[in-house]
């Protein structure tokens, strides 16, 4: 899914208001994971466990998170890309703790909050180039939260059984 899908998702919508909004959204979701002993399953061969799909999450929070301090700062340094499964691969988060991993990314979720709450409207209107895209911090945030939810609806719709 493209960035632009991502920010779309939360059109309209107060940016503060959705960074935190989402954060009872993953724990809700994270609880049906924990009560169907989900965490290490994968849908299919070659895709990530819950786990690994939680990790990702964290690892995107972190770069998203970086990008936008980045931005708002006025450092006017291009910002490469990442290979998203490079960095699954390497973290190791099959490894880890099912609430290790959730108490890291809620953790990590409201400090992106208090981070977008402290940027001033100035600084949410910057931009810079990341990759081959150029994004405001406003956007950034916007694109984290699409991000989460779309993982959090494949996590529902090919990880968790149906009710």
């Amino acid at each position: 899914m493209a960035h632009t899908d991502y920010i779309r998702r939360s059109d309209g919508l107060p940016l503060e208001e959705i960074l935190l909004a989402r954060i009872s959204i993953v724990l809700e979701v994270m609880d049906k994971v924990t009560l169907q002993h989900k965490w290490d399953y994968a849908y299919a061969e070659g895709k990530w466990t819950v786990k690994e799909l939680v990790q990702h999450l964290i690892d995107c929070e972190r770069i998203f998170s970086y990008r936008a301090l980045h931005i708002a700062r006025q450092d006017t340094t291009t910002l490469s890309g990442f290979d998203e499964n490079l960095y699954v691969d390497n973290a190791k988060g099959e490894n880890k703790k099912p609430q290790d991993l959730i108490e890291e990314y809620v953790t990590l979720m409201k400090s992106v909050y208090y981070q977008f709450k402290g940027f001033t409207t100035d600084a949410l209107a910057f931009k810079n180039q990341m990759a081959n895209y150029v994004l405001s911090v406003e956007e950034i945030g916007r694109l984290n939260y699409g991000h989460t939810l779309h993982h959090l609806e494949i996590l529902s719709d090919r990880y968790l059984d149906k009710e």
